[in-house]
């Protein structure tokens, strides 16, 4: 009886505890990341647990049913063996080598120019209109650019008629594909990454500009040595975030599917999608998520551990 009326007596002391602990202030932090660590556990934690729980099984014909039989890290050695999953690296290796750093270099060159206007009516207007492709999500864009791009319907196809020429078929190869996928994730984010540098800009003290005035500093002298040094690290946190969305390219090649040609293997995520929602290989899909995530987890770090040399040598 002395033993059952201990143990009734340990969920209240563990009640009284928690009381005890929530009015002293003690779980107040535990309190506040709980909605979060709920969310990232449900919608991150446990798909990626679950990704790599299905990665490990195949399918196979068993007393002509088709199955799921634990294969262990077979779907990870197809995965390394794919030609059509690596090619869709090296296309997104020179798409990025080629799309970044122009996507950067115009970025750049807007947030100068807006840094160098007078606040007012036209410095908020042009701040917003090229931020404004950034809103539109990337399905609607692909079609709209998708559009532009398309032998029959594009405006630029009928002015080419009209003078006499010959219409061209911008989806007709993979370069060309990846030059309109290009051209409409470099009108995507343009804004987004002006609009970060225009604010690392905003926060440099004018005592700089107005030392360098006294110094006798031009104005290209200003952006070249204060301006450009003073954006570098704003440059490396856009550069990096390019690098990670580059490699998760998907809603635009889908989006032009339905307008041109537009390869499985244009892009890792397009492969894997056609692996999975089209070929009904979601085992095989989840190994290839999995190897493009850690591909890009490993890139990003190598880049990463680059800037920081840099800066400590600095």
């Amino acid at each position: 009886m002395l033993r059952k009326h201990q143990n009734e007596n340990i969920p209240r002391a563990s009640a009284e505890s928690a009381v005890i602990a929530v009015k002293s202030g003690r779980a107040t932090p535990y309190l506040f990341l709980a909605p979060f660590m709920v969310t990232f556990t449900v919608f991150f934690v446990a798909p990626v647990l679950y990704a790599i729980y299905l990665s490990l099984f195949i399918p196979q014909q068993v007393n002509g049913n088709l199955t799921q039989v634990f294969g262990g890290l077979q779907n990870y050695e197809w995965a390394l063996q794919d030609n059509q999953f690596l090619k869709s690296f090296i296309h997104i290796f020179f798409f990025g080598i080629i799309q970044i750093p122009i996507m950067l270099l115009l970025a750049t060159i807007l947030a100068l120019i807006l840094d160098q206007m007078v606040d007012g009516f036209l410095k908020r207007f042009f701040r917003t209109a090229f931020y404004l492709p950034y809103t539109i999500p990337s399905v609607i864009s692909g079609l709209l650019w998708g559009y532009l791009y398309s032998l029959n319907l594009s405006p630029l196809n009928y002015i080419i008629q009209q003078n006499g020429g010959q219409p061209i078929n911008f989806l007709a190869s993979t370069p060309m594909t990846l030059f309109v996928i290009g051209n409409i994730v470099t009108w995507t984010w343009v804004g987004y990454n002006m609009v970060v540098l225009f604010a690392s800009l905003q926060g440099v003290p004018r005592e700089l500009y107005d030392a360098a005035k006294v110094d006798g500093a031009t104005g290209w002298n200003v952006i070249r040595y204060i301006k450009l040094p003073l954006l570098r690290p704003a440059l490396f946190l856009t550069l990096l975030f390019s690098i990670i969305g580059t490699s998760q390219i998907f809603a635009e090649p889908f989006a032009l599917r339905s307008i041109g040609f537009v390869p499985n293997d244009i892009t890792p995520n397009a492969y894997l999608y056609a692996v999975g929602a089209q070929n009904g290989n979601y085992s095989y899909a989840a190994a290839l998520a999995l190897v493009l995530a850690a591909v890009t987890f490993i890139f990003s770090s190598f880049f990463l551990r680059i800037i920081a040399r840099n800066s400590n040598d600095q």
